[in-house]
């Protein structure tokens, strides 16, 4: 882990920031540069449920610092998901990589809380470089350094906030995305219209033996030979049935829609292979469509045109 140092200019605009520095006022940290100069954080992990670092003070040697945060259920975080799902620009934002600010609403629609408003809910221990850890009982320098640096982180990636209450990028992108084509499929299937046996059969434009049961006389089955003028399927079927060719307005739109299963390297790797294939089985079909006759089918005609 690359060592993280608090420096005096370390703010940004970013909304995250903004958010993150609020949650510090509400549980009484104070991470003004000023207070923390002479500081260096060494080492800064974020782990699901816990945060751990190594603070650096000049006087006082290294401390190990450890704050635990309160973890989801799964319960919880399907009410999370099913929160999101129900936004389809969230769900967008969040596949894109990008996290929304209205996240924490999501989370307090679910019922429950992104960023704790009360220190109470968290467990904080320090000590020096080791010693066994002792709970914290009122924020010190070295846990405030610790705030002020994972500021700095959240800023940049958020999502570190959905790893501290249990679960990382890729876990709740998997999710989101299983929910998404759970969701597809079902819509397929209550949108597909129960088609009769009898229905089936009158669309049908190409020939279909006629059904039989096992105890039928085989002497009254008629041949194949009495089905000749139905064999490419009723005349009237056939001159309904229309070939319209033209290219895409967007290409290569369902795949795009559905988009990669997950955010896993072999997963984007075999999208990418899929709009290869996509891209060619579509240049060979548009080929086929719209190439001349071949020669044998052409000298048969021309045959035919001179009797």
């Amino acid at each position: 882990m690359a060592a993280h140092t608090v420096t005096s200019g370390a703010t940004t605009s970013a909304w995250w920031l903004r958010r993150w520095t609020k949650f510090l006022q509400q549980i009484g940290v104070d991470a003004d540069p000023a207070a923390l100069r002479g500081l260096r954080v060494k080492r800064l992990e974020v782990q699901p449920g816990v945060i751990q670092a190594q603070v650096v003070e000049r006087d006082n040697g290294a401390t190990q610092v450890e704050v635990h945060f309160p973890t989801l259920t799964d319960s919880q975080w399907n009410a999370i998901i099913d929160e999101l799902g129900r936004q389809a620009i969230f769900v967008a934002q969040l596949l894109a990589g990008d996290m929304p600010a209205e996240i924490e609403q999501v989370f307090t629609n679910a019922g429950s809380w992104l960023l704790p408003a009360s220190v109470d809910v968290l467990e904080q221990r320090i000590a020096a470089v080791g010693e066994p850890l002792a709970i914290a009982q009122t924020p010190c320098r070295p846990l405030n350094a610790v705030y002020a640096q994972l500021g700095e982180m959240v800023a940049e990636d958020p999502w570190l906030l959905l790893r501290l209450r249990g679960r990382d990028r890729q876990q709740v992108l998997a999710t989101l995305q299983e929910k998404r084509n759970t969701e597809a499929q079902d819509l397929a299937v209550r949108s597909a219209p129960a088609a009769s046996t009898t229905m089936i059969q009158e669309q049908r434009a190409f020939y279909a033996p006629p059904f039989h049961t096992t105890d039928a006389n085989p002497d009254t089955v008629a041949g194949l030979d009495a089905h000749i003028a139905d064999f490419w399927g009723r005349r009237k079927v056939l001159e309904e049935v229309h070939h319209h060719l033209a290219r895409p307005a967007v290409e290569l739109a369902l795949l795009r829609r559905l988009g990669p299963l997950s955010a896993g390297r072999d997963d984007i790797e075999a999208y990418r292979q899929l709009q290869g294939i996509y891209h060619r089985v579509t240049l060979r079909a548009w080929e086929m469509a719209f190439s001349p006759d071949e020669e044998p089918f052409a000298e048969g005609k021309e045959s035919a045109d001179q009797t």
